[in-house]
């Protein structure tokens, strides 16, 4: 009956340690930021020389889960080979002290089962280690992911709310003259709208201006329009009130249209896939021409930036 506990002992151990090679590794635990005093601290898992019989309980006993669960594993598998040794030893030793065959018999099958559980666990560890190392190493430190918008959409990062409240830019009489002729000129010479007047009371709501649009937003909206051959509407400029829009500033508001829409999905850049910016729209990076373009979808129009 001693026998049989030990055997099961050792089974057991065995088992463990296996389980803890084989799924350990593929837990993806998120560890909380917060430190924990453990009841039973295992070397190498605390913040120091530890005291678990300290009152008030020691600082130095505090440890995290990405720690704790690694000395864990590795002391599971040192108590093994340990264990499987010990049971080897006894075995011989119980082997050579009795002549009676029936002990005999119990050594050798006691070191058998301690070979053969010995072998199951550096077995599944050889095996693992010779697949991906990685797959050994429990790190549980899951490392915070920042989604960066594609070049040029806001000069940076993009994030949901990015309208904001902004000031406008109020245009003077000579600014409206020449914010005039610039729309005669993309309607008239290159069949492109702009759906409201320039902005001369002080806020932006129903006006877009044209004035300090850069020289590459103006021919990339004109390649558009060639390339496309579509319905081009300019729904937001120059005019500020927008955290992305202003004089000198690159992107371009152009209203939906179905050919618009179709030339843009049509014409993606191949390898590069569409980007979903939660809270603000889809992201889509297409050909105009010989130059690439950002076409940003939001819930209304398209906010477009061109390389």
């Amino acid at each position: 009956m001693k026998i049989f506990k030990i055997k099961r002992i050792f089974l057991e151990v065995a088992v463990f340690t296996i389980l803890l090679i084989l799924i350990l590794p593929t837990i993806q635990a998120v560890a909380a930021e917060g430190d924990y005093t453990v009841l039973a601290p295992l070397p190498g898992t605390t913040k120091g020389v530890c005291n678990p019989d300290a009152t008030p309980p020691d600082p130095n006993c505090e440890t995290t889960l990405a720690k704790y669960l690694p000395g864990v594993f590795k002391l599971a598998i040192g108590l093994s080979a340990v264990f499987a040794v010990l049971m080897i030893v006894i075995g011989g030793f119980q082997y050579m002290s009795t002549d009676a065959i029936q002990k005999k018999s119990d050594g050798k099958e006691r070191i058998k089962n301690a070979v053969f559980g010995l072998v199951l666990v550096i077995g599944a560890w050889l095996i693992l280690n010779e697949i991906n190392p990685n797959l050994l190493n429990l790190n549980l430190n899951i490392e915070k992911v920042t989604t960066i918008a594609p070049k040029g959409i806001l000069g940076g990062e993009l994030s949901a709310g990015t309208g904001g409240i902004f000031p406008g830019y109020t245009l003077t009489q000579a600014q409206v003259d020449t914010n005039t002729a610039m729309r005669n000129d993309l309607k008239n010479n290159y069949g492109i709208d702009v759906n409201a007047g320039p902005c001369t009371t002080g806020g932006t709501s129903g006006c877009t201006n044209l004035v300090g649009m850069t020289a590459t937003t103006f021919k990339g909206v004109t390649d558009l329009k060639s390339v496309c051959g579509c319905n081009i509407t300019i729904s937001g400029g120059t005019e500020g009130g927008h955290a992305s829009h202003g004089p000198n500033m690159p992107p371009i508001d152009l209203r939906f249209d179905t050919n618009l829409d179709k030339y843009i999905l049509d014409n993606q850049v191949s390898g590069v896939a569409p980007q979903t910016i939660p809270g603000v729209g889809i992201v889509y990076t297409s050909k105009v021409g010989n130059r690439n373009a950002t076409f940003l979808k939001e819930y209304d129009h398209w906010h477009v930036v061109f390389e």
